[in-house]
């Protein structure tokens, strides 16, 4: 199937014999964002940015990791790519922001990955501005993190997204890019010191 294809509320089972919502292996919990959102600002002020932000990054990792792993083993699509782009896809269905790419290209042989994109709707962003001032670092951590972990699954080895572009920052628009750790430079080292655990349960030490 496209990417495209893909709708997650016509996966997701509800039950209420045992109050237990899946998706395919995985169990859903739902939340209100701003619920979340003050978990998020609580992690903040009780613990600081850096700790907070390390611990978003994680969760969304995980997250994007576990996502991809449902719809490689439970679907199938027509080619890679779409597997790749319905990443996206399912970012969006989740409610979490409105994510369209605008370039992808990847090659396995050479280590060569770029993926970008616009988020647009962050819940982590508004989240984010409706207790603090504009930041000077991106604020959409569990997002970056998402796309980190979805990335890493598909390619196989390390990949890291940032948010060159936030709302949460005073831009007008929330964009991401994955790339691997190389290409990224001095700018990827406080997320490899994040995903390291990660990344080496793969075999590779980032």
């Amino acid at each position: 199937m496209k990417a495209t294809d893909f709708n997650l509320s016509e996966q997701i089972k509800f039950s209420l014999e045992t109050g237990v919502t899946t998706f395919k292996d995985s169990r859903l919990v739902i939340f209100d964002a701003n619920a979340v959102g003050l978990l998020r600002q609580s992690l903040v002020d009780e613990l600081g940015p850096e700790k907070a932000r390390k611990i978003f990054l994680e969760f969304g990792y995980q997250n994007g990791y576990a996502d991809f792993m449902q719809m490689k083993i439970n679907y199938e699509f027509d080619t890679e790519m779409d597997l790749l782009a319905s990443g996206p896809v399912i970012h969006t269905c989740e409610g979490i922001v409105q994510a369209t790419p605008i370039e992808i290209r990847y090659n396995r042989d050479t280590g060569e990955f770029f993926f970008t994109g616009k988020w647009t709707n962050s819940y982590e962003a508004e989240q984010y501005l409706s207790y603090n001032v504009e930041a000077d670092e991106p604020v959409c951590w569990s997002l970056m993190g998402y796309a980190s972990g979805w990335g890493t699954a598909f390619f196989g080895s390390p990949l890291i997204a940032i948010e060159p572009v936030c709302i949460g920052k005073g831009d007008d628009h929330c964009e991401w890019k994955i790339q691997p750790p190389a290409a990224w430079g001095d700018e990827a080292k406080p997320y490899l010191e994040v995903y390291r655990k990660f990344f080496e349960r793969m075999g590779h030490n980032g």
